[in-house]
């Protein structure tokens, strides 16, 4: 017997009736909660449509923060910009099992520009969400700043900051993090005043008010380092360890400078500093390359020009500077033109991917590779992404992790 359209449509409504009650019924909703969040952001998105409730449930505050819990332990994603401006994703989890990473895929940037006249940078991200800067191609200056989740798409371009009487500035810094306290995400603009090298500007961006507020002026003066957070390199602007952001910096008093990590709480809207004297004594004259965030632990690296070595020390016990430990060294050897490499991610069995420069004057001739510190051995130019352009900018990696985050929290 042949079944009419009107028949098969009334059967394949109540195989889906079915399915639902056996859902409603069966699978209680913490548990359906449960292994959704543990679902990638990418097939989450395909189920908006299969389900009303799921659809509900992908804009529920709650699930979104329990989804970002359950997959900011393998941040595992890295964006590298090019030249050309163009994006692209990389996923690096299989980096401990195999020198063959994923491929690149490229990934369309909402945020429009003059072909010919502007460009962007990326600061960083925090919880899926990229800080992103338009400036002037021909002289640096910032166009404006905006918000971006690749994984959403949702993108907001952020009102301009408050503007001061003069603008004679030799550093500008953004930052982005967040703070647990109020559930907001903060943009941290720094500013260098060169006429006055001992006091910096700072401005604060709240995202739930849309509204930036100017903080007192800091004796401190930020350097434009490098970082690595949570294993991963996360650009050149802050590291984010429990609510306050790092950077490597100076603290200027009346009479001389001294080396500190500047710290920013986000809660409390208030720099503070760490001390490196215990550092200092143990390693003598350094170059201060890049700080980072490792297992929960504030870290950084550093380049020993005596004996041309990389050590990492780790602040085991934040706050306490004899808890800084050396954990591990890479060799001269294995890692060339040191001075021009970035640490890109410390896998969970602490391999190291670094990008480095061959010193032969094009800031996009880059090259990766994987160094393991305990065996003392290091690929180099054997990290084959597919998809990935061969040119690309030296500080153009950014790591993220794929979320639900909205970057519309507006009150």
């Amino acid at each position: 017997m042949v079944k009419t359209r009107r028949q098969l449509q009334e059967e394949e409504m109540m195989r889906r009736s079915k399915i639902a009650i056996l859902t409603t019924d069966y699978v209680s909703n913490e548990i359906t909660t449960e292994i959704l969040s543990r679902v990638p952001v990418e097939d989450l998105l395909r189920f908006k449509c299969a389900c009303k409730c799921w659809n509900t449930l992908l804009k529920d505050p709650f699930f979104i923060k329990l989804h970002l819990h359950q997959h900011i332990r393998n941040n595992n994603s890295f964006l590298i910009y090019n030249c050309t401006g163009k994006i692209y994703s990389v996923d690096y989890d299989i980096l401990s099992l195999s020198f063959n990473l994923n491929r690149a895929v490229m990934v369309n940037c909402p945020i429009q520009l003059k072909p010919k006249s502007e460009d962007f940078t990326i600061y960083g991200s925090c919880n899926g969400i990229l800080l992103i800067g338009v400036l002037n191609r021909f002289t640096d200056e910032y166009k404006r700043i905006c918000l971006w989740n690749p994984s959403t798409r949702e993108c907001k371009n952020l009102c301009p900051p408050l503007a001061r009487e003069h603008n004679d500035y030799s550093s500008l810094v953004y930052c982005l993090g967040y703070d647990i306290s109020t559930d907001d995400y903060k943009v941290i603009r720094y500013r260098y005043d060169e006429s006055h090298c001992k006091i910096s500007d700072v401005c604060v961006y709240s995202m739930r008010s849309n509204s930036w507020k100017r903080i007192q002026d800091v004796p401190y003066n930020i350097y434009n380092a490098d970082g690595v957070i949570d294993g991963s390199f996360n650009g050149r602007y802050g590291m984010l360890l429990n609510g306050v952001i790092h950077w490597l910096g100076m603290y200027a008093s009346v009479t001389s400078y001294s080396q500190r990590i500047v710290s920013f709480d986000l809660a409390k809207d208030e720099f503070s500093d760490l001390q490196l004297r215990g550092i200092v004594r143990e390693t003598g004259s350094r170059i201060w390359k890049q700080l980072g965030v490792f297992e929960e632990c504030l870290c950084i690296y550093l380049v020993n020009k005596k004996n041309n070595k990389i050590d990492l020390f780790m602040m085991k016990e934040y706050g306490v500077e004899e808890s800084w430990t050396k954990m591990f060294t890479i060799s001269d050897q294995l890692i060339q033109n040191m001075l021009n490499f970035q640490v890109i991610c410390i896998t969970q069995d602490r391999k190291v991917l670094v990008q480095w420069n061959n010193n032969d004057g094009d800031l996009f001739n880059n090259d990766l590779a994987l160094h393991d510190p305990k065996h003392g051995w290091c690929k180099c130019g054997d990290i084959k992404i597919q998809g990935l352009p061969k040119r690309f900018w030296r500080s153009g990696i950014v790591t993220y992790v794929k979320s639900l985050v909205t970057i519309n929290l507006i009150e």
